[in-house]
């Protein structure tokens, strides 16, 4: 069975040997190829399509981690993208293979393609015991829709899975002044971070513009070229209004 997961591939955009923000620790990051949202603020747009991209086996990726083993002792691998999710055989081998090694895995993933159909693929994944690093793009239907086009709360439902398997994750959510920056929106999320059980961390990560070349080479329109930058009072105040739901 080992050899036979080994070969399974993915497609990926790209490779990050040290990486420190997408996850515990020093870790090996694979940006796996291809998402069905489109994000006012993604930064990765070179991810969204699914063709004429480069391939890697599940083997590949672990003789990456063993080559640099010693620097990834209290890290591991994160997949992420795109949304990874989209190609779930390799996700599913990975996890296994990391399960059997005893590398920590995370799977950073907005959750956009999960349904009904393929919640048995993705309770395979989480019996290998992965950590989930679960992006929350807006906490109601309205705003999620605004933002990434679709209005499936996908993520929530994912986190509800999470939640019934006894599964640790961390969220993450982007403070986008104007999108996901309302008082009442923040304290929504705050009261649905209360009722959760295992998950260990959240993030309110500061919403950047270091996208935007990449929109001019793909020849894309930036949508939010006059959005400000929220400022250190802004994450401030947002955390206040998180904390009141939390209370």
């Amino acid at each position: 069975m080992s050899n036979n997961l080994l070969d399974i591939q993915a497609n990926y955009f790209k490779i990050e040997t040290f990486g420190a923000v997408d996850g515990p620790g020093v870790r090996l990051i694979v940006f796996l190829q291809g998402c069905s949202l489109r994000c006012l603020y993604c930064h990765n747009p070179e991810s969204w399509k699914t063709s004429n991209v480069n391939k890697i086996s599940v083997g590949e990726v672990i003789d990456l981690y063993q080559k640099n083993k010693a620097f990834y002792k209290n890290g591991g691998i994160t997949l992420s993208g795109g949304e990874p999710l989209l190609q779930l055989a390799f996700v599913y081998a990975l996890a296994k293979m990391c399960q059997l090694q005893k590398i920590h895995l995370v799977l950073d993933t907005s959750a956009a393609n999960f349904n009904n159909i393929n919640k048995s693929q993705y309770l395979k994944i989480i019996k290998c015991h992965p950590l989930w690093l679960i992006d929350i793009k807006h906490i109601t239907e309205q705003g999620h829709k605004y933002i990434t086009g679709s209005e499936q709360l996908n993520e929530l439902a994912l986190i509800k899975l999470l939640e019934g398997e006894k599964q640790n994750y961390w969220i993450r959510q982007v403070l986008v002044p104007g999108l996901t920056d309302k008082p009442k929106d923040l304290v929504r999320l705050g009261r649905f971070l209360k009722g959760l059980k295992y998950c260990q961390r959240f993030e309110l990560l500061p919403y950047h513009k270091l996208g935007v070349n990449k929109y001019k080479q793909l020849e894309i329109k930036y949508p939010l070229l006059k959005t400000k930058l929220p400022t250190n009072h802004d994450l401030s105040l947002a955390k206040m209004h998180i904390n009141k739901g939390l209370k």
